[in-house]
């Protein structure tokens, strides 16, 4: 089949595009639904390779639209674990579990990859498909796991990725930079904007007191710049700081301990600062965010930010390092305040300024999932039609 059609979500003589989508850690479900439900919207045909759903998780993509193809002994419902031998099990079944998505993708038009878990052997299976189907690759990071130090066999592993895919996706123009700086051929790099994400669960706020309570919210990890908040807490006087409290919450994915006697320290009392150091619930990570007056984003590194598209909807003041989509989604003075990376000072003003602070209705605002979709949709359709064939029912 030529890939040509009457509309950009067909493969070709009235057949929708059937897609393989892939995100074997189930790292970003908000938006891999998110996503799943453009396509759909856009006609096309959307299943999804993934883990099996842990402890605490609600299913957000249809049952039916998706398959639990990796770990299945390392991920069997349980929580996380982070212990060296699940790690060691997790590793060894990640070659089999794309050693099965090789297979799975002759039955598809397109082969879409949101993440590269080990990149040099994630690298190999995408050529592998690549001989017979068109492959896309979305950069979520630019800079490889933000910006933690890799050995060379993953420098070159992701690096490997640029050139086995026939396009690559990233979110923000400065994305697109990065990619060609790192040498990507810049052909084949577009970009494909992030779309807000909503709230899975009923978005009841928390109990609280007087204080303008600010949030930093996430995955806990070094380059989120939480010792950066901690340190812009301790530039404050006590009189600002008696009118804000700060929450640190999310999956811990550092240790917390060197953060907390820092703020020992520094005399922040556990009014000011609080940590929520846990994996939340759907309903309790919409209560948390429902009960933010303003949220915090002191991020070192960042291209796109699933966090930023989460709390985007409530209309909240966020403050948020002046890089990637932060940059370009953010109005500073209007929607929130931009500051430079790792500037501590400028941080603990932006905080002692946030207090009182109101977004105007609308002034936050994103591109809609129906138009990613498509334009998603569209460049499936391209890739199809450069090669020329699809598969056949």
């Amino acid at each position: 089949m030529s890939g040509e059609g009457g509309s950009s979500s067909m493969a070709g003589a009235g057949r929708p595009i059937r897609a393989l989508l892939v995100d074997s850690s189930f790292f970003t479900q908000p938006y891999d639904t998110a996503l799943h439900n453009g396509l759909v919207a856009a006609g096309v045909e959307a299943h999804w390779l993934t883990r099996r759903l842990r402890a605490g998780e609600g299913i957000q993509l249809p049952s039916d639209a998706q398959t639990a193809l990796f770990y299945p002994v390392s991920e069997r419902g349980g929580p996380r674990s982070e212990r060296p031998l699940s790690r060691l099990l997790k590793a060894a079944e990640h070659p089999l579990g794309l050693a099965r998505m090789v297979h799975l993708a002759r039955r598809y038009d397109v082969v879409h990859v949101q993440w590269a878990m080990v990149p040099a052997i994630d690298a190999f299976a995408l050529g592998q498909i690549r001989t017979r189907r068109p492959v896309v690759f979305t950069v979520h990071d630019t800079q490889p796991f933000n910006g933690k130090a890799m050995n060379a066999w993953r420098t070159r592993g992701f690096e490997r990725l640029f050139d086995v895919a026939d396009a690559l996706i990233v979110h923000t123009e400065s994305g697109r930079a990065s990619l060609i700086g790192a040498g990507a051929p810049a052909e084949r790099i577009h970009v494909i904007p992030h779309g807000p994400l909503p709230l899975a669960g009923a978005a009841e706020p928390q109990a609280r007191g007087a204080r303008w309570r600010i949030v930093l919210f996430g995955r806990l990890q070094h380059y989120k710049g939480a010792d950066l908040l901690v340190e812009a807490l301790g530039r404050l006087d006590p009189a600002q700081r008696a009118r804000i409290e700060v929450m640190i919450a999310g999956e811990p994915m550092i240790d917390l301990a060197p953060l907390r006697a820092r703020a020992a320290e520094l005399g922040i009392d556990g009014k000011t600062l609080r940590f929520e150091p846990r994996v939340f619930s759907d309903a309790d990570m919409a209560a948390l965010l429902a009960g933010a007056d303003s949220f915090v984003l002191p991020y070192r590194a960042i291209d796109a930010s699933g966090v930023l598209f989460l709390i985007l909807g409530l209309g909240k003041w966020i403050v948020a390092s002046d890089i990637g989509a932060f940059a370009e989604t953010l109005r500073d003075g209007e929607t929130g305040r931009l500051i430079p990376p790792g500037d501590i000072d400028t941080l603990a003003a932006a905080l002692a300024d946030a207090v009182g602070r109101k977004v105007a209705p609308g002034a936050l605002a994103a591109t809609g999932w129906d138009a990613i979709g498509i334009r998603t949709a569209e460049l499936y359709r391209n890739l199809i039609t450069a090669r020329g064939k699809a598969v056949s029912r």
